[in-house]
């Protein structure tokens, strides 16, 4: 395929390949921060193709480095928002359990008062409830009910309804709406909902460090974080947390919220899968059997607080040669991203190990921001453009 499709592609204006793409992405970031290791997935009516490129493990501690490679597993961080919880709230209102509508608070006993009382569980799903956008559990406590109450009694920034603003908390009370309602924690009912009838391995971390790629060399990033208050200032200082990890993650949970204080199972990371897994979700998604058309629909509606945001996942459109296509997509802290679109056959998924290599062990002396990082923004343009080349070199193969 990738032979003809580079043809096809220079008829069409000389589009990258998926091989071309992950050494893109291998070089995103400045001179001395890129990633680590890129790997690129994407389905369309023509097949699958997969590409990698670096390592997954750089071997810092001690063992010997490990290819990136298509089945190792890939910490979703943030993709866990839609590939766990949007998804698993996808099936409940298809079932007619639960309903875009519901007040949250009747669900979630401390989510009450403070202006709670009006906020949905859609306004949850698409950060408009008012909800701050990050908070560090951890350092209050390392109870995973009792940091998922601090979550929900924690002042609201702004008016339910009034602004966009992308909040972990959100998708954390999310998913504990999720566990009331089918009477499970998250990674069971991900489990039984998902991953079992559609085949998957993918499931809530630790997962086996074999398995996995690494994610980042310790906590310093948001060690430094809390030391610097950027991007987000909380009154704590780095010393009053005593569970930091300096050593490389692999196979653990990055997220510092879901990894320490939330068992390394939220609705808004914790989610480990490889790329096939993510596409087949992606196919499943939007195939029609296992979630109706008429769900997906709902769920790709713009918000019309922020057009940008549909429920659970970003939205973009995208003119392609078959005409305008819906790409609904999310992308994750250690440099995943997850898309599928909607009028026509796509799925893209995969990412770069943007914080391996680059972050260092946890700082000693003041902590500074890391800077010069690969983004997400460079991240997922590489992985869109990418997936929108591929879509058109199908619709000329098509002709």
């Amino acid at each position: 395929m990738a032979g003809r499709s580079a043809l096809l592609a220079c008829e069409f204006g000389c589009a990258v390949t998926l091989t071309d793409a992950a050494a893109k992405l291998l070089a995103s970031g400045d001179a001395d921060h890129h990633p680590a290791g890129a790997i690129i997935g994407v389905r369309t009516a023509a097949g699958t193709e997969v590409a990698t490129s670096g390592w997954a493990s750089l071997g810092s501690d001690g063992s010997d480095r490990v290819p990136l490679a298509r089945g190792i597993r890939l910490d979703l961080a943030s993709v866990t928002k839609v590939a766990a919880t949007t998804v698993l709230t996808m099936l409940l209102v298809a079932d007619g359990g639960l309903q875009l509508e519901a007040p949250a608070g009747r669900y979630l006993p401390a989510f009450r008062g403070d202006g709670k009382d009006a906020v949905t569980l859609e306004q949850l799903l698409t950060h408009t409830a008012g909800l701050q956008p990050w908070w560090p559990l951890y350092l209050e406590t390392t109870d995973r009910a009792a940091a998922l109450e601090r979550a929900a009694t924690l002042p609201l920034a702004a008016a339910p309804g009034s602004e966009w603003r992308y909040s972990d908390l959100g998708l954390m009370l999310a998913g504990q709406v999720i566990e009331k309602v089918v009477g499970e924690g998250l990674a069971d009912a991900f489990r039984r909902l998902v991953a079992v009838p559609l085949g998957l391995r993918a499931g809530y971390g630790p997962v086996p460090a074999a398995d996995a790629a690494a994610t980042s060399d310790s906590d310093a990033y948001e060690y430094a974080m809390i030391a610097t208050g950027i991007p987000y200032p909380v009154p704590f200082a780095p010393d009053q947390f005593a569970g930091w990890r300096d050593r490389p993650l692999r196979g653990e949970v990055n997220d510092g919220n879901a990894a320490h204080a939330l068992g390394g199972v939220s609705g808004h990371a914790g989610l480990f899968a490889t790329v096939d897994e993510l596409l087949v979700l992606g196919s499943a998604l939007r195939g029609g059997g296992f979630v109706p058309a008429a769900v997906l629909e709902r769920f790709s509606r713009p918000s019309a607080v922020e057009p940008s945001q549909a429920v659970g996942f970003r939205r973009g459109t995208h003119a392609t040669a078959a005409g305008e296509l819906t790409l609904l997509n999310h992308g994750g802290f250690t440099g995943t991203w997850f898309g599928i679109g909607i009028e026509q056959e796509l799925v893209v998924a995969g990412g770069a190990l943007r914080l391996l290599g680059n972050v260092g062990r946890l700082p000693v002396g003041a902590p500074r921001e890391p800077r010069g990082l690969a983004t997400g923004v460079e991240i997922q343009a590489v992985m869109r453009q990418a997936a929108l080349d591929a879509l058109s070199l199908t619709s000329l193969e098509a002709r």
